[in-house]
């Protein structure tokens, strides 16, 4: 009789943690690219997002793709300069210069950290350096409260890579894509 009423009280117990209501589950957040075809998948960490910030005419978006413990491998990182708001469906590109306290800089640069951790980017204006292959873009094809949803792509380099710019071995990350969390601020 004792089994039996406590059988009863652990049944009952279980059902009733079960039976509460349970919080809506977070959004499957992830990004996706290939580099030099080779398909890379990853669910994001807490660490992802899109970064809004706005400081009077000047805005700034910073996408932090990255998984696990380690934020400096299997990561992306990308960071937006612009003036105007950005509007979805439109393609942004790195070769599109802004002025940054008087000096032409890359609109869009790209950063990839492999899974060694070693830094590959697209970080040189062609406009500057002739001899530069470095490019980059992006796209933001869906906002909604939960995050944004789009595509990116690059050409990147060995960023510890030294000597002659047209010697250099390109990296292609081709078919990026992207759902992640978006923050706002302004400064």
């Amino acid at each position: 009789m004792k089994n039996i009423a406590l059988s009863l009280l652990l049944i009952l117990a279980v059902f009733s943690f079960s039976s509460c209501e349970k919080e809506d589950p977070k959004p499957e957040y992830f990004y996706s690219f290939k580099v030099n075809g080779v398909l890379k998948e990853f669910k994001t960490n807490n660490d992802a997002g899109i970064t809004f910030l706005e400081n009077g005419a000047n805005r700034f978006t910073l996408f932090n793709m990255v998984t696990g413990d380690v934020l400096s491998k299997n990561a992306i990182i990308m960071s937006f300069r612009n003036t105007n708001q950005i509007e979805l469906g439109q393609q942004y590109d790195m070769q599109n210069p802004i002025m940054v306290n008087g000096t032409l800089s890359p609109s869009l640069v790209l950063i990839y950290f492999n899974e060694n951790g070693k830094e590959y980017g697209a970080t040189l204006l062609k406009s500057q350096n002739p001899a530069a292959l470095d490019d980059c873009s992006f796209i933001i094809t869906d906002f909604t409260t939960e995050g944004s949803v789009g595509e990116f792509e690059g050409v990147i380099f060995d960023l510890s890579a030294t000597g002659d710019l047209g010697q250099r071995t390109p990296v292609l990350i081709t078919e990026g894509k992207f759902f992640l969390p978006n923050f706002v601020s302004n400064i």
